[in-house]
């Protein structure tokens, strides 16, 4: 079957059946950001986003993404929001394994982009929802914390907030 969407910032077309997962055919396309870990959507290793939102590409059917935008980490990684969060992770010493990238990055952007300045409680939430054991929580809310920052340096300070 034919199915296009927006992939990395292109148009394509994946030629696969519907009900192929979403993660395989990323990795027929050389995108190795995706990893396959636990399949059932909880590790976050293969996390993308999926029209702006973080999901696990091990739960989709390629046939539900027709017409989406789908974004993985080679592709966010040349953006300022990945540079923000980069070196907010440098800054606190946070050293993702590799697996967990994509389920990091992803569910700080996600954060950032529908909070302006997170709480102690939004910020253990997210820490507690990574289940990779390559970050200590409270190292990891400190890289969350800097980006945060670098952020705001980088769009400059809303008014009022």
């Amino acid at each position: 079957m034919k199915i296009p969407v927006t992939l990395n910032g292109k148009k394509i077309v994946f030629d696969a059946n519907p009900d192929d997962n979403l993660l395989e055919v990323l990795r027929q396309h050389k995108l190795f950001s995706v990893k396959k870990g636990c399949g059932k959507g909880v590790c976050g290793y293969c996390t993308v986003l999926l029209d702006d939102k973080p999901v696990p590409s091990c739960l989709l059917p390629v046939g539900i993404v027709k017409g989406a935008t789908i974004v993985t980490l080679e592709h966010f990684a040349k953006t300022p929001d990945y540079a923000d969060i980069a070196d907010g992770f440098e800054q606190a010493g946070v050293h993702p394994c590799g697996w967990c990238n994509a389920a990091k990055y992803f569910s700080v952007y996600s954060l950032l982009k529908r909070i302006y300045r997170p709480s102690k409680e939004e910020l253990n939430e997210l820490a507690d929802e990574q289940h990779c054991s390559c970050t200590n929580h409270d190292i990891f809310i400190s890289g969350v914390l800097f980006a945060t920052a670098n952020k705001h340096k980088r769009e400059g300070r809303k008014n009022g907030l």
